[in-house]
């Protein structure tokens, strides 16, 4: 949610949670800000990297609130290899670095002999999700695919990472996103991209029962004006332009 603030999104929407899902949760860096605004709430942390795990276990192991689990989700049990990537792991991934290598040639990828185990939400006893959220590098339709019956019954809010080129091979667009969440009555509120000009970024989708039919048909239309490239950056620059004046 480094895009993202919580504590604004929890008071536009009066989000109420009670279970979290983090797919992708790195070292946790979220952890606190769930603490912050939900403090009774369960959070289960999933996280492949042994490296990274061990992190998470180090600080979050005797947490009773606090699930760890050491492998990956995504639509099929299965497993694979993955490409490591040199800053901490926070850009690596199970697909391979596409346009991720120009935007950020910084960034350098190897690709690892591990093998990483694989398991879908849906397999898993984990009922009454509220809260899922995906960070994942270019793989979350994968695990929205495998977590089919927590979306149809369960899951009310999501945030993921969502890209606008392909950022990794075969990676889903945000509107590839929207499109399958559609499906399961989500509609994308609120997005920001990295800088305003890169191309990739954090989403917020919210169950359409959880919010005004006023608010569905505005986001509805904001996403299809920023969809426009030449609207685009006239209406960041307004944006902004609003945010900078009520900062005062």
């Amino acid at each position: 949610m480094a895009l993202l603030n919580l504590a604004h999104l929890k008071s536009k929407y009066s989000l109420k949670v009670e279970k979290i899902v983090h797919v992708g949760a790195h070292e946790g860096q979220e952890v606190e800000e769930y603490l912050e605004n939900f403090s009774n709430a369960e959070i289960n942390l999933f996280e492949p990297q042994p490296n990274l795990f061990a992190i998470l276990k180090s600080k979050y192991e005797k947490r009773i609130n606090i699930n760890l689990y050491d492998f990956a989700l995504g639509s099929e049990a299965g497993s694979s290899t993955m490409y490591s990537a040199s800053n901490g792991g926070l850009s690596s991934s199970f697909y391979k670095p596409k346009e991720h290598l120009i935007e950020h040639p910084e960034i350098k990828f190897e690709l690892q002999d591990n093998i990483f185990q694989i398991k879908t939400l849906n397999q898993l006893n984990i009922l009454n999700i509220d809260f899922l959220n995906i960070d994942t590098q270019g793989y979350e339709m994968e695990v929205l695919k495998g977590s089919t019956s927590a979306l149809e019954n369960d899951i009310k809010y999501i945030i993921l990472e969502v890209n606008k080129r392909e950022l990794y091979e075969g990676c889903p667009l945000v509107y590839d996103i929207d499109k399958f969440l559609k499906t399961y009555n989500f509609i994308r509120t609120d997005t920001h991209f990295w800088l305003d000009s890169y191309s990739w970024g954090d989403a917020f989708y919210i169950k359409k029962e959880f919010i005004s039919l006023f608010r569905v048909y505005f986001s509805i239309i904001k996403n299809t004006l920023y969809k426009n490239q030449l609207a685009y950056k006239k209406l960041i620059y307004i944006r902004n332009l609003i945010w900078k004046i009520r900062k005062k």
